[in-house]
């Protein structure tokens, strides 16, 4: 494996790590446990993926990723209540984001309409 490739993959090992800091923080949030240090936690979180994610060019992801992290960021400032609506939406975005990583480290096409209609 070439330099590239093992960097390749070990930000999708990476990756791993951060849906699974997303997902333990996003069900603490759909319980009620929506504090700041657990909504930072979140955001680091898609924060880091879409990071790694424009160095390797995965433009996709970087578009999801940003605009997951802007709905973050409004709970953040407490804009934006994480109310069950929010949350629902919330937890079907870390299934696409997570679906988003696994078509980029296999180089597969994702369903489109799934990521849109979030």
């Amino acid at each position: 494996m070439d330099t590239m490739a093992a960097i390749r993959e070990t930000f999708f090992q990476e990756c791993e790590d951060q849906l699974g800091e997303l997902e333990l923080g996003l069900v603490a949030m759909d319980e009620g446990d929506a504090d700041s240090e657990v909504v930072n936690a979140v955001f680091r979180a898609v924060h880091s993926i879409k990071g790694g994610a424009g160095a390797f060019k995965l433009d996709r992801l970087v578009r999801f990723a940003h605009i997951f992290e802007t709905a973050l960021d409004l709970i953040r400032s407490e804009q934006l209540a994480p109310s069950p609506a929010v949350m629902k939406t919330l937890l079907r975005s870390a299934d696409v984001l997570a679906d988003l990583v696994k078509a980029a480290r296999s180089d597969e096409p994702v369903e489109e309409a799934r990521s849109e209609a979030l």
